[in-house]
């Protein structure tokens, strides 16, 4: 069968939004740089071109993708479409920046913003976005906390997925806590900030995020 072309204008519309950025790259190791890549189709039907089924991958991550192995778990289509998502709102936020000529002045850095993985496993990921927020009534300096987590990576048909997403307040102690009360236990999560590092606790998390998904563990800044 002849392979049918995508659209100049569906083409157009999927390099600029990733900025010819892999969004595997981007989702497995944050890695924003330029790549020679093609674009792909996440159902692998050549004749679906619809904005919904198609990525910019580099080249190495686009022939992974379209291969199967019994060696190992391949990729999803969930999970590359998660990373395209994650890539588009990133790739939007950092080029709606306006860009200055001549000599600036950028206000200091929030010391606890940023992006943080998770260390030390390689069969559970995950990764934490820390974004600050107007101060509550009392002053005290508030962040959003938003998270991604992966358990089983090596299952054969994939792994569980989980989402995270608070606002807290960070104490004197360098520490935010949040507690939910659902009537019969309580969930809880302690982030520890300490320099480009975040040890993360959780209480009573089974089942919150999804099946033996949790943010426990130590994260590095990105």
């Amino acid at each position: 069968m002849t392979r049918k072309a995508i659209p100049a204008s569906t083409q157009s519309e999927v390099l600029v939004k990733s900025r010819r950025r892999c969004c595997i790259c981007y989702g497995l190791n944050r890695d924003t740089s330029l790549k020679a890549g093609q674009i792909a189709h996440l159902d692998q039907n050549n004749s679906n071109s619809s904005l919904e089924n198609l990525c910019y991958l580099c080249l190495e991550h686009h022939d992974e993708y379209d291969s199967t192995t019994r060696q190992r778990k391949n990729l999803t289509i969930d999970e590359v479409k998660y990373f395209r998502k994650e890539l588009y709102e990133h790739v939007g936020k950092a080029f709606s920046v306006p860009v200055h000529f001549g000599n600036v002045t950028l206000p200091p850095e929030d010391p606890y913003a940023g992006q943080f993985i998770r260390i030390g496993t390689d069969v559970d990921s995950a990764e934490i976005t820390v974004t600050p927020v107007p101060d509550g009534p009392d002053g005290c300096p508030r962040y959003h906390i938003s998270g991604f987590a992966l358990w089983g990576t090596h299952r054969e048909y994939g792994p569980n997925m989980g989402d995270m997403s608070i606002v807290g307040e960070m104490n004197n102690k360098g520490t935010i806590e949040h507690h939910e009360y659902n009537g019969s236990e309580t969930y809880s999560i302690l982030l520890k900030f300490d320099g480009d590092e975040i040890v993360v606790e959780e209480e009573n998390w089974l089942g919150r995020y999804g099946l033996n998904v949790n943010f426990i563990g130590s994260y590095r800044k990105a």
